[in-house]
């Protein structure tokens, strides 16, 4: 027999063997590959694709992933924006108070260009069948650079390019954390109407609690010149806040100013800002009111919410009541500002700033 024709066959055999397993472990790779892009895209967990399913407990605490996908997919009317000063809301309450069904598309230090990215989704999707923005505004981040944002979007969950979405249909941690997880333990799934809410529990609201994180600003001056934050909000505004209520006329857009506790103002006391703040306030009020669809609310007055400590679980962050007062406040109408008004609320804040006993509170 001819050794090199067996050798032959044997090598042959072999070849065929090795071309028989790599076409086995592509077509496991393959159908691995399908089985992952099917979970993913049927459960969809950050709702790039569709509204979520009625059956599964979708765990919803990724602002930055999952607001894109809410903003497009969410049956809504209106729409809750803002910092973490906006996460303790209960989205019902604005059904309660004023018949709406209102999406909380929050993101924690929010920045305006945070905002003005999501409010092209929103109106995107929506049009002009978005009734109202309820839109926090937290003044210190008003003076920032117009294309500054907290934490970068995601590309392939912002952008509508379908080629870049294999980075979510085949995700490790998509998969596991918010598919498989859910569905081994449901106990941590989100209650829709409060996504996004802090970890704080009500025993954690009270001066004690308050003071483990609070440091007493540095005694420096603040030398910025007024003009140069004045410059700052009034670019955000042209930019990122403007644009949209000026497109969209149908919509009313609802301001409010979160009502930091007093120590904040402790703060700006001892750092030399309270003049400035307050007329950045003032500023960006008058601004805002030029347009009829804009309302805005001022609650950096209220004495009965910014000095009660049991408001608080830090010196700006306040319990799930005073989210519900504001919101009871904006359907009555009550801490609303207009031009008639703002001069004798400034003032009262100015007033509160400088005098109020700091000496007094048991830091």
């Amino acid at each position: 027999m001819d050794i090199t024709r067996i050798f032959g066959r044997q090598r042959m055999m072999e070849k065929q063997k090795m071309r028989n397993f790599m076409i086995a472990l592509v077509a496991v790779v393959a159908l691995g590959l399908t089985a992952v892009g099917a979970a993913i895209v049927t459960v969809d967990p950050f709702f790039h694709y569709h509204a979520p399913l009625h059956s599964f407990p979708y765990v919803v605490d990724d602002q930055v992933d999952m607001n894109p996908g809410l903003a497009a997919h969410m049956d809504y009317d209106s729409v809750l924006l803002g910092s973490s000063m906006t996460v303790a809301f209960d989205t019902d309450w604005f059904m309660e108070d004023m018949e709406l069904k209102t999406q909380k598309l929050s993101y924690n230090g929010a920045y305006p260009k945070d905002q003005a990215i999501i409010m092209d989704k929103i109106f995107k999707a929506k049009g002009d069948s978005v009734k109202r923005v309820f839109l926090g505004i937290d003044e210190l981040n008003y003076s920032s650079d117009t294309e500054q944002t907290k934490f970068p979007p995601t590309d392939y969950l912002y952008d509508d390019n379908v080629i870049n979405d294999v980075k979510y249909i085949w995700n490790k941690d998509v998969l596991l954390d918010y598919v498989i997880r859910p569905l081994l333990d449901r106990s941590d799934a989100s209650e829709w109407n409060r996504i996004y809410k802090p970890w704080w529990q009500p025993m954690h609201y009270n001066l004690a609690n308050v003071r483990l994180y609070y440091e007493p600003a540095e005694e420096i001056p603040d030398t910025t010149p007024l003009e140069d934050y004045i410059a700052g909000i009034d670019a955000n505004l042209d930019v990122n806040i403007i644009p949209y209520i000026e497109a969209h006329p149908e919509t009313e857009f609802t301001i409010f100013y979160p009502p930091y506790s007093i120590l904040y103002w402790y703060d700006a006391y001892r750092q030399e800002q309270i003049d400035k703040i307050v007329a950045k306030y003032d500023h960006m009020t008058r601004r805002l009111l030029e347009y009829d669809n804009v309302e805005v609310y001022f609650f950096q007055d209220d004495e009965d919410v910014i000095c009660n400590f049991d408001n608080y679980a830090d010196h700006t962050h306040y319990s799930p009541e005073v989210c519900h007062y504001m919101v009871d406040c904006m359907e009555k109408g009550d801490r609303r500002v207009t031009l008639d008004n703002l001069d004798e609320e400034l003032d009262k804040l100015r007033t509160l700033a400088y005098e109020y006993d700091y000496a007094g509170i048991d830091l």
